[in-house]
């Protein structure tokens, strides 16, 4: 065990995979994690983990660790070297349960997509078909399929009927191929090949190509701008922001968009959606002219940093950032923190006050931040579990969830993540000139 300790110590907290091998090199298993240190140093706490996984740690005494971009890499890797490997403790440690494949029927016109077992992979799968896997893990595989069909919409009914079915009306199936088998046959064929392009970003993603999915779809967008389709623009703007944030990569589409006009165009529409949703809600809100957004960074309450990040008409402005050293010490309080930030961000009346503010988190940060105004400004929340828009009332909240797909979401979810990014960068810059600190001496 004391390698393994060793090998513990130098691990990264990062997403990516692990293998364990024994003495002569052979692999005995191969697992992922979204967090590579915190997964593998659950395999040395002895009372955590069964008898056959101490049987695994037992035997193994090399580790080896790949790190890839994102958890969705490492679901793609896992796979591939358990299919080459062929790990005896991936099929010990599966409890009797078969990893499940993703099955592409791409030999049917209107090809289907199934989560299927290795034993019925002969009674769905012909030749032409794509099949990926195996993964270990059912419970991610079913998580990363349902958010990438946000933006790449397929269809899973079992038998075709002459109704669209169900998802359609979620903008997860669409084309729907129950409905496309109605249609005239000009008409049909159109959709038919519209179908079969969205299966083949599908396959290209499961076989690790999504930057070629991503290319294609931002020519998409151009196109769709270009044509003053700025409504389908935005849509498909939103399409490549959903899958970035799969894929965990930091993304901009409107670099890609060759006309001003166009941009402004997209973001114009974004902010009067957003607006129109909050109206009802907070009447006050009469323009998204400067949107700001708080954020806290912090660990354990050590090195705690908050962030204002500002978009201008839709746009980041970078010039009107600003970032907050937390002066409560150790005391891993976020919802304190939102409250001194926006209390000594409020304290500067030289800077142009938000028409909007976004706080990152539920009620309990949005009433930390509302109490800490000393100005009527409109104040919402972001909460992260299922993106919904929190917004306090006189007599109580206003929870509102806006579809995956709206081009309003973007706009909040954008200025979300950035302030994310602007607390984390400050927040990791202040860990390291300590760490610097204490090499020094």
């Amino acid at each position: 065990m004391e390698y393994f300790q060793k090998a513990i110590s130098t691990l990264p907290h990062a997403p990516g995979v692990y293998l364990f091998k024994d003495e002569q090199g052979s692999v005995l298993y191969v697992g992922k994690a979204k967090d590579l240190k915190k997964r593998v140093s659950h395999y040395a706490t002895r009372e955590a983990i069964g008898e056959k996984t101490k049987a695994l740690v037992m035997e193994a005494t090399h580790l080896e660790i790949v790190e890839t971009a994102s958890e969705f890499d490492a679901l793609l890797l896992e796979a591939d070297r358990i299919r080459q490997y062929q790990p005896k403790y991936n099929v010990i440690l599966k409890d009797d349960k078969s990893p499940l494949y993703v099955l592409l029927t791409l030999s049917e016109e209107l090809p289907h997509v199934y989560t299927i077992r290795r034993t019925d992979i002969p009674k769905h799968s012909n030749k032409g078909d794509a099949l990926f896997g195996p993964f270990q893990s059912a419970r991610v595989l079913r998580s990363l399929l349902r958010h990438i069909r946000y933006s790449i919409p397929y269809c899973t009914q079992k038998r075709r009927t002459t109704k669209p079915c169900f998802y359609t009306h979620l903008g997860l199936c669409s084309p729907c191929p129950s409905a496309i088998m109605t249609l005239p046959v000009a008409q049909k064929k159109s959709l038919i090949h519209q179908y079969r392009v969205n299966i083949f970003r599908l396959k290209n993603i499961f076989s690790g190509k999504s930057s070629d999915v991503v290319g294609d779809m931002e020519k998409d967008m151009k196109e769709q701008a270009a044509g003053n389709r700025f409504e389908e623009a935005a849509v498909t703007k939103q399409h490549i922001f959903n899958l970035y944030r799969i894929l965990q990569t930091s993304y901009d589409p409107m670099r890609y968009m060759e006309s001003d006009a166009a941009v402004e165009d997209i973001l114009t529409l974004e902010l009067s959606e957003l607006q129109a949703i909050l109206a009802p809600h907070i009447p006050s809100v009469s323009e998204l002219h400067r949107i700001e957004c708080v954020d806290i960074a912090n660990t354990q309450g050590q090195y705690a940093t908050g962030s204002i990040v500002v978009l201008t008409d839709g746009k980041k402005d970078t010039s009107q950032y600003r970032r907050f050293r937390i002066r409560r010490k150790n005391l891993p309080n976020d919802v304190a923190m939102i409250a001194e930030v926006v209390a000594r961000r409020l304290s500067h009346p030289e800077w142009p006050y938000p028409d909007l503010l976004v706080v990152d988190g539920g009620k309990g940060q949005v009433k930390a931040a509302q109490q800490a105004l000393s100005l009527t400004i409109p104040i919402i929340g972001l909460a992260k579990r299922f993106e919904e828009l929190v917004i306090p009332k006189e007599n109580g909240w206003k929870t509102i969830r806006i579809p995956l797909t709206s081009p309003a979401l973007h706009v909040v979810q954008r200025i979300r993540d950035e302030a994310h990014r602007f607390a984390n960068s400050y927040h990791r810059l202040l860990r390291r000139r300590q760490f610097d600190t204490i090499v020094a001496t």
